[in-house]
């Protein structure tokens, strides 16, 4: 009866084991895509930049105000472009992180991300507002292509979040210490 027990206990704990890999596998996967997906969405958020930098150009000789309109929201673009490759460019090296160091380093990408959220949402904000003074239809097609962007970046760099917070350092240094008592 007693090898019976041990036996059953084995297979119950080889089966945590497995399905504990699967996981993380299709979290690697997940995160992969979502890598992968942030950095598409650079590529987009750099040609809306561009047309909206064009449309500029073209806004020279036209009314003063809506030029500066066009201009700060190229620039709101442009911000949330950089964070979004800066994000990328950090998340595509997870995998080239020692194993001693990577819960440090996704300690601090957690930060990161949490800062991405908070100025993403500055610059989806402020494009609404000046979506509103913007006399072009098309210029305002761009502005909210771009918001769209932005806030896909958002919702990535929140599932980014949680795919990584079960491997990085605790917040609390006494979390796993109370857990354990």
């Amino acid at each position: 009866m007693a090898q019976k027990i041990k036996l059953w206990l084995l297979i119950l704990l080889l089966a945590m084991a497995a399905t504990t890999s699967a996981g993380t596998e299709d979290d690697q996967g997940r995160l992969s895509e979502i890598i992968g997906r942030l950095y598409l969405n650079h590529r987009q958020l750099t040609d809306v930049y561009r047309n909206l930098h064009d449309e500029a150009l073209n806004a020279v000789n036209g009314p003063e105000q809506q030029l500066s309109y066009i201009q700060k929201t190229y620039l709101f673009v442009n911000e949330a472009n950089l964070i979004c490759f800066y994000q990328w460019e950090l998340l595509a090296v997870i995998d080239y992180i020692k194993d001693t160091h990577r819960s440090d380093y996704l300690t601090l990408r957690i930060k990161d991300l949490d800062r991405a959220i908070f100025e993403s949402r500055d610059r989806v904000n402020s494009l609404k507002l000046y979506h509103a003074f913007i006399a072009s239809d098309a210029l305002r097609g761009l502005i909210e292509q771009a918001s769209g962007l932005i806030e896909a970046n958002i919702y990535m760099y929140e599932e980014v979040l949680e795919l990584l917070k079960p491997e990085a350092n605790s917040p609390n240094p006494f979390e796993k210490l109370l857990k354990d008592f």
